[in-house]
């Protein structure tokens, strides 16, 4: 599940984007998702590659209608508006985690802490478009006039947004017992070389299962990642200000 809040803008056109699960479910034309994360470890040094993709799309629609001349109210101007916000976006995190410090509990469980260092790659594939029709329809008999005019126009595109943010941060493992595990973490990024800035938090809890004699690893927590992001193309400033965040559920296969 997935909640966003910020905007996005194409060629010089922002819109707003602040949407939570519900309301994207109801509103959204087009609602694809997918999440997977990969780490292999041996000893204190890993290596992890997070992968996230979805793709969105918002229609709307408008209608406005007045008689803007007080004295000929036969004069009548309506606009229709068609807006459709098509979002794709793909981030790629790859990098490497080393074990700083462990503390032994109980047995069976420990506390470790991770430094971690990667780079995250952006893909935001944006299409705003607003389609306006204007329409004047007039009657003036005493005039002797009468005729009816219509003009459609779009007046956004679309942008293509792609950058690395260079991303530090930090991990907290505990074990609570063999078999439950609570994982903490957070990150920085982008300082001005991709982004101008981008941050990350996760916290899951994980507990062993099975299904059909398989062992499994259940995954159930919640994450939040930001990123302000912005250009200056031929055709305007396109740009990124956004928060995604939502709990998140998985399933981590061990080997």
């Amino acid at each position: 599940m997935i909640n966003i809040n910020g905007d996005v803008t194409a060629r010089g056109h922002t819109a707003d984007i602040n949407q939570n699960f519900f309301q994207i479910v109801d509103k959204s034309d087009s609602l694809l998702a997918w999440m997977s994360y990969f780490e292999a470890r041996r000893g204190k040094l890993g290596l992890f590659t997070d992968v996230v993709w979805l793709d969105l799309g918002f229609p709307g629609n408008f209608h406005a209608q007045r008689s803007p001349l007080a004295r000929f109210p036969d004069v009548v101007v309506s606009i229709r508006g068609k807006a459709q916000l098509d979002y794709q976006q793909t981030i790629i995190q790859s990098g490497i985690s080393y074990e700083v410090a462990r503390w032994e509990r109980a047995p069976g469980s420990f506390t470790a802490v991770d430094v971690l260092g990667s780079a995250r790659y952006w893909n935001q594939d944006v299409d705003l478009s607003l389609r306006l029709t204007g329409t004047i329809a007039a009657d003036l008999q005493q005039l002797g006039l009468k005729f009816n005019r219509s003009r459609s126009v779009v007046v956004a595109h679309s942008g293509d947004l792609e950058w690395v943010d260079p991303v530090v941060g930090g991990r907290i493992r505990h074990q609570i017992a063999p078999g439950q595990n609570l994982r903490l973490e957070g990150d920085i990024g982008g300082f001005g070389a991709g982004s101008e800035f981008s941050w990350q938090v996760v916290g899951v809890y994980s507990f062993h299962t099975a299904a059909f004699g398989i062992p499994l690893h259940a995954d159930l927590g919640y994450r939040a990642l930001s990123v302000d992001y912005s250009e200056t193309g031929r055709f305007g400033k396109n740009g990124l200000n956004a928060v995604q965040h939502g709990p998140v559920m998985g399933i981590t296969f061990n080997w």
